[in-house]
């Protein structure tokens, strides 16, 4: 087998593969005794046909078999002899030539980019301290996730942080509002979740009490139909409960698996300060990465752009079933998509570069232990996840998805922080 490989442009790879005529007409030979055995026609016996006959019925089969079989006997090999990994399926065309019979084959591959810079690039990053109110209001917010919920005093009335449960109509010129209601609502005082003026004129009722309160919608309200109106809402208090939250205490650590209220603040300081640091890293990452991509020109190889654009598009079908969407939403979504996947394209392709310049590659451990840690996240065996991602084929995913990973990192510790207070 005789390959050879033709640079087309910076996303594709021409490779021819002439094999020796008699290699294809051994094949041809096969694929013809195979169909032979296979067919039926009237006044023979299967297997009985004459060759002669099954040459003149199915000539196009065989020839279409035979081509197949081609292919998939060489295309392997001939991709290792290579060096080439196609980004998507190959394009196909058969050739005769002197010297035998074979095919051309184009593949889109990761396009080879001249990275100058990429090492030692400074950014300014603020120091990951964790300050003490920073603790307090953590605090807070575990004390509001632990708060008891209860009834309030029938003559009590509604304040900021009680959870008001209310019934609500919007009314414009006499007219009730579509989807402007509900028959019960839990609305937390004080949490923005209304506009202000509505909030504020709950604050004070009774339970039971009824009320009417006018609105005046700002001009740039998102929502066009009440956008610059005044509306009634006829308000009915139907249960008034209050939070009655924890106190800082060592029992209420203990409730939440520390020692002591000093133990949970070092927690609290410690989650803090890595969710920071990890914040930092990642802001780090796309400062350089923003770097190096303004200033390269980087080709997309076209199929595969578009195999991905449709991985997304299908996945989003897969998930809102129930969407119909408007011709004109659908185009806006694909824009949207082709926009972010273009984008996360030349991101990969940068650092699939870096990679490959500085030898970064995926150990078979690391593809275990990440094998591991994706079957401990599903609950399910390693041996189950790795036999599945084996037989749909996505071993080289998971390896990809690691070396990406393992650049991203590399990135990151060859930039130059430099902090700022």
């Amino acid at each position: 087998m005789k390959v050879s490989l033709i640079d087309v442009d910076k996303t594709t790879k021409r490779i021819e593969v002439i094999l020796p005529k008699e290699k294809v007409q051994d094949i041809r030979e096969k694929t013809i005794d195979e169909i032979r055995k296979k067919v039926r026609i009237r006044g023979f016996r299967p297997g009985k046909v004459p060759r002669a006959l099954v040459l003149s019925y199915y000539s196009d089969l065989i020839e279409e078999e035979t081509k197949r079989k081609v292919i998939d006997e060489t295309i392997s090999s001939a991709l290792e002899k290579a060096n080439v990994d196609p980004l998507v399926r190959p394009i196909v065309d058969f050739i005769e030539t002197e010297d035998g019979e074979g095919y051309v084959m184009d593949c889109e591959v990761i396009p080879e980019l001249e990275i100058k810079e990429y090492k030692g690039i400074e950014v300014e990053v603020k120091k990951a301290d964790v300050k003490d109110d920073e603790i307090v209001e953590r605090l807070e917010s575990l004390r509001n996730m632990h708060a008891l919920i209860r009834e309030k005093e029938k003559d009590d009335q509604a304040r900021f942080g009680d959870v008001a449960i209310i019934k609500y109509r919007g009314y414009l010129d006499g007219k009730p509002l579509k989807e402007a209601g509900t028959d019960f609502y839990p609305l937390e005082l004080g949490k923005g979740m209304f506009l202000p003026e509505f909030e504020n004129a709950i604050v004070g009722m009774k339970k039971g009490e009824e009320r009417d309160v006018e609105i005046d919608f700002p001009l740039d309200y998102p929502d066009k139909e009440v956008a610059g109106k005044r509306v009634l809402f006829k308000v009915t208090l139907k249960e008034l409960k209050e939070k009655v939250l924890p106190e800082l205490s060592d029992e209420f650590a203990k409730d939440l698996s520390f020692q002591n209220l000093e133990a949970l603040k070092e927690g609290i300081k410690e989650s803090i300060k890595k969710e920071k640091e990890a914040l930092r890293r990642e802001y780090i990452y796309r400062t350089v990465i923003d770097k190096i991509l303004d200033g390269i020109e980087i080709p997309i190889p076209p199929r595969y752009l578009n195999k991905r654009i449709e991985d997304v598009l299908e996945d989003f079908k897969e998930k809102t079933k129930d969407s119909n969407l408007l011709k004109e939403e659908e185009e806006k979504l694909r824009e949207e998509v082709e926009r972010r996947v273009k984008e996360e394209l030349k991101e990969e392709i940068v650092l699939i570069n870096v990679a490959k310049k500085e030898a970064i590659e995926v150990s078979d451990e690391e593809l275990i232990s990440e094998i591991k840690k994706i079957a401990d996240e599903m609950k399910r065996s390693y041996e189950e996840v790795r036999s599945f991602f084996e037989k749909n084929g996505l071993l080289g995913y998971i390896r990809s998805k690691v070396l990406l990973r393992k650049t991203k990192d590399f990135l990151i510790e060859q930039a130059q922080p430099k902090e700022i207070p």
